[in-house]
């Protein structure tokens, strides 16, 4: 079974799937499991499946990468790689300018 508690490096997780993430919204049905919604469709998420978490989505099934919907679920069970990693996202938005409406010269 897979170990919610163990630690997602925050530099290995993808931003631009961190910042797609925050514009799903989350609602529990179960231990570790979600209805993840707000893209293009309800996608089912079990954050306790065999070996790892799962998603019904493309990106996951057929990527096999955590794709936003698992994120989505991991920040709402407040898992501190993922949050941690929010940190890094502010950073690089700030620093691309899209937060403060500024471009930087590169």
């Amino acid at each position: 079974m897979w170990n919610h508690d163990v630690e997602l490096a925050a530099s290995g997780i993808d931003l631009p799937r961190l910042e797609r993430s925050l514009a799903l919204r989350t609602q529990r049905v179960g231990h570790g499991q979600y209805e993840v919604s707000g893209g293009a469709g309800s996608h089912w998420v079990d954050l306790y499946g065999a070996n790892q978490p799962r998603c019904d989505c493309g990106d996951h099934l057929w990527r096999e990468q955590v794709c936003k919907h698992i994120l989505a679920a991991l920040l709402r069970e407040g898992n501190e790689g993922v949050v941690g990693a929010l940190g890094h996202l502010v950073a690089t938005l700030r620093g691309s300018g899209a937060i403060d409406g500024t471009t930087r010269a590169a």
